[in-house]
């Protein structure tokens, strides 16, 4: 009888507890193109966030972490461009089936549309993703996208920061629609089970080939 109770109670466990973003695995990049031709890859290095016990999901970004791989546009865009003083943060909200991915067993993974909001630079706009999620130990989960979202600078009032960009940088043009891709690793808050060990590479906790 104890042993038929003893993984009850670990699902219980697991399902009970919130869950917070580790970014030390996790990632969110985005892509721009200008003067036509030129296609450049950009990052944010500080991303956090939590999934509640009702599988309210939330992704957090540092606007000020943005890296560009060079310090003069980073810059640039953290004043022009996202005004980090007045909108330090840009916040992605929708909601999981945590009670689906509990009953994943560890490697396997479901492919979803997650609709939610995202709330960027003042502005808030339904924003509809496909991502895929691989089931980790100890309850954890990896959820990554499956193709680029594409963020219309003209739905979060940022046209002017970009114009202003490409008046600063003398460019043609910059594109005003722009790619973004993310991993994210979800665990319960001071569990590692899923944090690599001495010599692995992060990849292979975020990505499941």
């Amino acid at each position: 009888m104890k042993k038929r109770l003893l993984p009850l109670l670990l699902v219980s466990c697991t399902a009970a507890a919130d869950l917070t973003l580790d970014n030390s695995v996790s990632q969110l990049n985005f892509g721009s193109i200008k003067n036509e031709s030129v296609a450049e890859l950009h990052r944010f290095t500080t991303l956090g966030g939590t999934v509640d016990k009702a599988g309210k999901a939330e992704i957090t970004v540092e606007l000020g972490s943005v890296d560009t791989r060079i310090d003069i546009r980073d810059k640039r865009m953290k004043e022009h461009l996202f005004e980090v003083t007045s909108f330090p943060k840009a916040t992605y909200t929708t909601s999981v089936d945590l009670d689906a991915i509990n009953d994943m067993a560890v490697g396997d993974i479901q492919q979803r549309r997650l609709k939610g909001e995202l709330d960027l630079h003042g502005k808030k706009a339904g924003l509809e993703l496909l991502v895929r999620i691989v089931k980790g130990t100890g309850g954890a989960f990896t959820v990554y996208t499956v193709e680029p979202a594409f963020i219309r600078v003209a739905d979060f009032g940022l046209g002017a920061g970009v114009d202003k960009l490409q008046e600063i940088a003398g460019l043609k043009s910059i594109t005003r629609a722009v790619p973004v891709t993310f991993s994210v690793v979800f665990r319960e808050q001071g569990g590692d089970d899923d944090k690599p060990k001495d010599g692995d590479s992060p990849l292979k906790k975020v990505l499941p080939f």
